[in-house]
Formats: C-alpha cells, structure tokens, sequence
C-alpha cells in the first residue's frame, strides 16, 4: 500500500526542480498535540472515544523533551515547493487504505 504519497510527490518535485538542501517537511494544518492527532483519528474513524490529555511527566516519560519541537517549512515555500495538504485529509487517506475506516 502506498502510505507516504504526500511525501513521494514532494521529494519528486525538489528533484525535478533540483532545490537540494535540508528541509522539513509534515503536512499543513499548523501545530497539532500528540492529544489532538489522537482525537482526530478517532473522530475521522467514527468512533466516540473520550481522550484525555496528559503531560509529558505524568506519561512517565524519562527523556527530556524541549518545550517546542515545532518543525521550520519556511524553506519550502521559500523555494517554490507546494505546500503538503492537510493533516486532517494525509490521516483520512491512511485510515482508509489501512482498512480502519
């Protein structure tokens, strides 16, 4: 199954273009909790989920985490790349080819 067409499509543009460089890339939508992905995976889903939200510490979580690791796309639009489409419809299309909805 093809999972990362988003992605594949934005790499073969930067090659065609021949724009190398270090990017980041994720798909548009702005910023998201690992709490608002959840909530939307099971409202896309269909399912009536009560997700509660919770810190890095009361998770247990041992690692460091910074206190933000927002990712920098300014470069793509710099150089002309098209934006990712929504998060939002990247996780429609996943669910729906991985059977889950």
């Amino acid at each position: 199954k093809r999972q990362t067409p988003d992605l594949a499509s934005l790499l073969c543009d930067m090659a065609e273009k021949e724009k190398y460089g270090i990017y980041h890339a994720t798909n548009s939508g702005g910023y998201i909790s690992w709490y608002d992905f959840a909530k939307a995976i099971f409202e896309i889903s269909g399912k009536t989920v009560n997700v509660i939200p919770v810190t890095s510490a009361q998770f247990g979580a041992k690692a460091k985490r910074p206190s933000n690791s927002r990712l920098d796309k300014s470069d793509l639009e710099k150089n002309g790349f098209a934006p990712l489409p929504h998060w939002k419809d990247a996780l429609k299309r996943y669910l729906t080819e991985t059977g889950v909805i």
